[in-house]
Order: C-alpha cells, then sequence, then structure tokens
C-alpha cells in the first residue's frame, strides 16, 4: 500500500508538471503573436490608445499641412478687368493664412489701375497675402526681383483670376494626387486595382510633373487638350487638339496648374506672358509630364463680359503671342483642329481674328469632323527686313546656331521663283535651273531646307524680252506685284527680290553661248564657271517645287563640271 501511495503521487505531481508546461507555452504563444501583430500592424493599438481629435483639430492640421505645402500664385491678369479681391477672399475664408502671390506684370497696360487688396483680419489670422511686381527695378536686390524667392513651400499653385473655393477638399486631393508617385495620373489611379499601393514622394525629391486642374465653367463641346511639337531647328510649332487627357501637352481652357517649385526653378522664365502657354513650351522642353484631375474648381465672376474690355484683351494676348513666337524663334505654326471645312469663323475668339493666340476654342470635342491643318508663318514680309540677314562666307546667322533657313523666308523665296518663272515663260526667255537649285531638284525635287537663294541662269541674247530686266539695267525696277528687279553692283546680273526691305530673292545669271562653250556673261566667282554648249542642246526639264522646270541634258555630268556633288544619283528627270 506504501509503494502505491507513492507512485500515486508521483504520478500527480507529473500530471501537474504537464498541465503547467502546457499553460506555460500557450500563454507565450499568445503573448508573442499580440507582439508580432501589433508591429506588424504599425502600431495600430497604441494610436487607438491615442486620445480622439476633435473637429476643429482636424481641421486646424489639415489646414497648416495645406499651408505648408502649398503657394496660391495668382499671375496672368489684367487689373481693367479683374476678380482678385473676392477670389483671395474664398480662398482665405476657407484656409485662413493660406499662403498667397499676386505677380504683377510691369507695364501699365497690365499694372494699371492698381490692385488695392485689405481685409478684416479675426483672431488668428495675419497678413498672408503679397503683391510683387515683375517690373525692373534697378533699387531692389536680384533676390527682391526672383518671384520664387517669395514662395517658401514645395509646391505652387498657379491660379487664374476669377475662381471660388468652397472647401479645402480639393486642394487636400491634388496635393496627395502630385505627392504619390506609382500610377500615372488620376484616370489611371481610379482604373487600378483597390490593392494597389502607391509610393509617396520623398520630401528632397523633385517632381516633374505638373496636375493640371480644370474649371467647371469650361466648354465640353471644344477639345481641352493638345499635342505639342517643337522643332526649333526649323522654327516650327505644331499643335494637335485632343481629347486623350493622358497626352496633354498643353491645357486650353481655363485651369490652374500645381507643380514643383524646383520644376518651376529650372525653367528660364517661368513667369512670362503669355501665361500659361510660354509655361507649357518650357515644360515641353524640360519634358515635365502633365496629369489632367477628374475634379473642378468653381468658377467665380464673370470677365471680359463687355466688347471693349474683350477686345482690349485680345490685343494685348496678340502681342504676347508674337513676343512669343520672336522670343522662341517660331516662325511657322502648324495648327490641326476639328473643324467644320468651309465654316466662317463664328466668335470673335477665333484663331484667323486673333492672328496666332491660342484660346479656349481652338478645336471642336467632336472627333467626327475632319482634321483640318492650316499653316500660319510668323516672319519676314513684303514690308520687313529678311529673316536672313547679311551672309557671310555663304553661311547665313542661322546655320551657327545649328539651325535650318526660316520656313517664312523659304515661302517669299518660293513665291519669288514662280514669279520669275512665269515672266521667262510667258516672254520666251531661254533659261535653265543652275548650281545648288538643280542639285536640290535632281536629290529631292525641292528646295534645300537651308536654301537662302536660287540660281536662274538665262542666255544673255533673250535680255531685251523682259520688259522687267529691260527697266532694271539702269535703275531699279518693282513690277506690278511688288517685286523688286534690280542690276548688281558686283557684277552684271540680276536679281529678284521679294521687295524692296526684303531681300530674298532669285540671282539671275546671263550667259553667252560662244560656238562650242558657254561663258558667263559680265559676272564673276565659282558660279561663272564656263562649260561645254552641248548641255543646252537638247534642254531636259526636272520637277522642282511642284514645277517641270528647264534644264541642262546630262544633269550629273552638267554639275560634276560645276564641282557640284550630288548625293543621289536617281534623277527625277524628264527628256
Amino acid at each position: 500500500m506504501k509503494v502505491l501511495r507513492l507512485r500515486m503521487a508521483k504520478l500527480m505531481l507529473l500530471g501537474v508538471l504537464v498541465v503547467n508546461l502546457i499553460f506555460l507555452y500557450y500563454t507565450w504563444n499568445t503573448l508573442l503573436w499580440r507582439r508580432i501583430s501589433r508591429v506588424l500592424a504599425g502600431g495600430d493599438e497604441m494610436e487607438a490608445k491615442a486620445p480622439k481629435l476633435t473637429p476643429k483639430e482636424k481641421v486646424r492640421n489639415a489646414n497648416k499641412h495645406i499651408r505648408k505645402s502649398i503657394t496660391i500664385v495668382f499671375y496672368g491678369h489684367y487689373n481693367f478687368e479683374q476678380d482678385l479681391r473676392a477670389s483671395i477672399d474664398s480662398i482665405l475664408d476657407v484656409i485662413p493664412n493660406m499662403p498667397i502671390l499676386v505677380l504683377q506684370e510691369g507695364g501699365t497696360e497690365y499694372a494699371y489701375p492698381p490692385v488695392n487688396y485689405e481685409r478684416n483680419l479675426t483672431a488668428g489670422e495675419e497678413q498672408t497675402v503679397t503683391f510683387l511686381s515683375l517690373a525692373f527695378d534697378v533699387r531692389r536686390t536680384r533676390p527682391e526681383l526672383d518671384p520664387l524667392a517669395a514662395i517658401r513651400t514645395k509646391y505652387a499653385l498657379l491660379m487664374p483670376d476669377s475662381v471660388r473655393l468652397n472647401s479645402k477638399n480639393l486642394l487636400q486631393k491634388i496635393l496627395r494626387e502630385i505627392n504619390t508617385i506609382g500610377v500615372a495620373g488620376a484616370q489611371a489611379q481610379a482604373q487600378a486595382k483597390p490593392k494597389e499601393q502607391r509610393l509617396a514622394v520623398p520630401p528632397e525629391e523633385t517632381v516633374r510633373r505638373m496636375v493640371l486642374v480644370p474649371f467647371a465653367g469650361n466648354l465640353k463641346s471644344y477639345s481641352s487638350c493638345a499635342r505639342m511639337r517643337m522643332d526649333l531647328p526649323n522654327w516650327t510649332l505644331e499643335i494637335v487638339a485632343t481629347n486623350d487627357s493622358r497626352r496633354c501637352d498643353l491645357f486650353l481652357q481655363k485651369h490652374a496648374i500645381l507643380l514643383d517649385v524646383a520644376a518651376l526653378a529650372a525653367m528660364p522664365e517661368p513667369f512670362s506672358l503669355p501665361f500659361p502657354e510660354m509655361l507649357y513650351m518650357q515644360a515641353k522642353i524640360a519634358n515635365l509630364s502633365t496629369t489632367v484631375f477628374p475634379h473642378a474648381f468653381q468658377e467665380g465672376r464673370r470677365i471680359f463680359s463687355s466688347f471693349h474690355t474683350k477686345q482690349r484683351r485680345i490685343d494685348l494676348r496678340r502681342r504676347q503671342f508674337r513676343e512669343m513666337y520672336k522670343r522662341l524663334q517660331i516662325k511657322r505654326v502648324v495648327r490641326r483642329a476639328y473643324t467644320v471645312l468651309g465654316k466662317p469663323p463664328a466668335r470673335e475668339n477665333n484663331w484667323q481674328l486673333h492672328m496666332g493666340v491660342l484660346d479656349a476654342q481652338f478645336s471642336s470635342s467632336n472627333q467626327s469632323l475632319p482634321l483640318v491643318t492650316d499653316i500660319d508663318l510668323f516672319g519676314c514680309e513684303r514690308t520687313t527686313k529678311s529673316c536672313i540677314g547679311t551672309v557671310y562666307n555663304n553661311r547665313p546667322f542661322y546655320s551657327y546656331l545649328d539651325k535650318h533657313t526660316p520656313p517664312c523666308c523659304l515661302d517669299k523665296l518660293h513665291t519669288t521663283f514662280n514669279h520669275v518663272l512665269e515672266e521667262f515663260e510667258n516672254v520666251g526667255i531661254r533659261y535653265w535651273l543652275d548650281n545648288n537649285a538643280l542639285k536640290s531638284a535632281v536629290e529631292t525635287n525641292a528646295i534645300s531646307p537651308d536654301a537662302y537663294d536660287i540660281d536662274i541662269s538665262f542666255n544673255v541674247q533673250d535680255l531685251e524680252r523682259s520688259n522687267a530686266m529691260k527697266k532694271s539695267q539702269s535703275k531699279p525696277y518693282v513690277d506690278n506685284e511688288g517685286f523688286y528687279w534690280i542690276k548688281a553692283t558686283d557684277g552684271h546680273y540680276f536679281r529678284v527680290q521679294f521687295s524692296k526691305p526684303n531681300q530674298v530673292g532669285v540671282n539671275l545669271l546671263p550667259y553667252e553661248i560662244k560656238g562650242a562653250e558657254v561663258r558667263a556673261s559680265g559676272f564673276f566667282g565659282w558660279k561663272a564657271s564656263t562649260f561645254a554648249a552641248d548641255f543646252l542642246h537638247p534642254m531636259s526639264t526636272v520637277l522642282f517645287l511642284g514645277k517641270s522646270v528647264m534644264c541642262p541634258n546630262n544633269v550629273l555630268e552638267y554639275l560634276e563640271a560645276k564641282h557640284i556633288k550630288v548625293q543621289s544619283q536617281d534623277m527625277p528627270m524628264d527628256d
């Protein structure tokens, strides 16, 4: 019995020990997983224990975050018709102490009459509205002249005139949009998977993206976006209307722009008129992407409703665009828009009336309409000097800038060539296309992009057949269409210019046939080479600028005899 009781005690002791070990294991395991779960959850339990914020504290924190992140910049307004006071008040009523910068152009047509803004500050409000003139002032230092020095936040919201801010929600959304990466734009974000995570942008990283926020009053019957292609070597800007907001190089209707101040600082001149078109040109060159935000700001008071203020704004915008094209060295604007063929301009802000001004009615949003291409040239005219200027050593100034001949000059050269050709063929002068123009005709059937004149040689015995050349032998002669015929002072050859001030023109080189040779008649230089008369008997033709033009036979041998190398051996000629 004693042995049995001892065994029973040992078994009970062992059972108690096993039960304690099991209890200890489950207790430790439970506490461990709770700790791991707390770590993985990012301290959600501790946040739950934190005191909850009141609605006023949440609003205060949200406003503080917006104020530290965004500065609202008003630029591009016109003081003679503006809604700045009400626009600023609507912003400050929603977000007190919001940093606001109003940039003012220095010209009297923009800065006069001056805008005076005063606000009755309530408890806790400060004066956060700054007016800054962009006019040069020798009394101010360089930092004082720099508008970006007045912006102390990471982002700038470039706001047009006449806006009403009803709540801070839209500012929070666009701030969240530009602060995140990983999804290309708000539209792509809406189509992305719900569980897809978007990464926050590091504070020190420059955001190379612009968030475009449209206005609720924009017309849906017109396209808001356009694609741009800048061909600076050819002085060309191409603008194509589109409804694809994912490829929006230029937003045409009223909108605000949110972008990184560091991206603004990298541009040569971010605040320049016309605005925001000049900004978009610089952003395109800097390869900044754009995102059209799906929500919109509310419109303020309607401005430029009277004919007088509307026409005054149109005149200023026309001057701004011409100055922009001049500064960017753009002389040809190609625009492709969806419109009705042959439809006359129905509104005052049509492109034709604006002389190159881009506006909200650039193109219809109905892409079933024909895509119409229009080309406008901004450069030399009949009453202005040529864009080519004086040529030294056969190299115009723009060749040193890695540019081709301006398209306006090529257009005037083409017009002058057609005029001379018509004159020669009407009176029966024996002529032939010569030198570099003939080389271009053989290679491409077109004029060279680097050409600044065209050479036409002719039989000097036919000179008397042309009344214009006869008159120009004694003094310069202007024909009925305004072309300027003149005899050169450095030789006995003639030149036909587009006009007297515009010296783009065609050289008329007289040759004399003497037996089996053809010699230059009274002019000198590399163009005055002697060649065999067999090249002119019989004559041939070559396609040049859309016309069949007379030229020597065996043209490749002819050009080789004149030491002119032809790249292509495929000769587009008719015998």
